[in-house]
């Protein structure tokens, strides 16, 4: 599917607001951006229908078809959901994010809810995180999700292992903020960052 990145000119028309009022919030990171090679500052289309939908903002006809992002994190630990669940919601506001605490669960939201990204821990109950990775990449329906792999267990052999099993990255535990976010940006920054007017 392809994406549509906006200025802040275009925004600020569709918020009815000014173009200096959309870049404090770009700065205030409640709306994120990325800067093309030129310099200016664009928004994708899904960051936009995310933001206008968490503000109450009306969605305009041109936007009506784009669907919000959907990310699923899995982990069998609730507080290490809530840790990455708070730093997904501040790198992309109004994502959908869901959870899974097993490996079974996982399989089955994934297949339902096709996330844009899983956060996938590897030694999980039930059915391992290196399972769900080779099911998922198995399923052709499937093959725009984008895996980001966590463990804090033989994490070497975990790291080859799960990307030779089709993870896009991987991430040891523990992590801090600035670490999982840089993977957020790396995975899903939008097709290009090289758009200029």
């Amino acid at each position: 599917m392809s994406k549509k990145a906006f200025g802040t000119h275009e925004i600020a028309r569709i918020c009815q607001v000014t173009p200096p009022t959309i870049g404090r919030w770009i700065e205030e990171g409640k709306l994120p951006s990325f800067k093309t090679g030129g310099g200016h500052r664009r928004v994708w289309d899904v960051d936009l229908v995310a933001f206008l939908r968490a503000h109450n903002i009306p969605i305009p006809s041109m936007l009506a078809g784009v669907s919000v992002r959907r990310i699923l994190i899995v982990d069998d630990e609730v507080d290490m959901r809530r840790f990455i669940q708070g730093i997904v919601s501040k790198r992309f506001p109004g994502a959908e994010i869901h959870e899974a605490g097993d490996g079974f669960d996982a399989g089955r939201k994934i297949a339902t809810l096709f996330p844009a990204l899983v956060i996938l821990d590897l030694r999980l109950p039930g059915m391992d995180g290196f399972k769900v990775c080779r099911t998922v990449r198995a399923d052709p329906a499937l093959k725009g999700v984008k895996i980001l792999a966590i463990t804090g267990v033989g994490v070497e052999d975990s790291r080859q292992q799960i990307l030779d099993a089709g993870a896009d990255a991987f991430l040891p535990k523990p992590f801090l903020a600035e670490d999982l976010a840089a993977k957020l940006e790396e995975l899903l920054p939008g097709e290009s960052s090289k758009l200029d007017e």
